[in-house]
């Protein structure tokens, strides 16, 4: 016999988003490039660039610039993966 009780059909989980999902991706990516340990790694990437001489010759304010964006965004990912686990 069988003993499974059909009366509840709602569902029980609860489909993400496409958008959060991939909102979550780009915001990880963007904490992963503008964290200022990077900042070498992009200098040498954009060397011989207008953008690497800027950064080369105001290397503060861009630690700055990329810690302010590194901090919101890493909170922002991390908000994000915290409201999927609450679904």
């Amino acid at each position: 016999m069988d003993t499974t009780d059909t009366t509840n059909t709602t569902n029980t989980t609860k489909a993400t988003s496409p958008v959060r999902g991939t909102l979550t991706y780009i915001m990880g990516a963007v904490t992963f490039l503008t964290c200022p340990c990077h900042l070498p790694i992009l200098l040498a990437l954009l060397s011989g660039t207008a953008a690497g001489a800027y950064m080369a010759a105001n290397w503060e304010n861009v630690i700055l610039f990329l810690l302010l964006i590194f901090l919101l965004s890493a909170y922002s990912t991390w908000r994000l993966l915290d409201s999927k686990e609450k679904q």
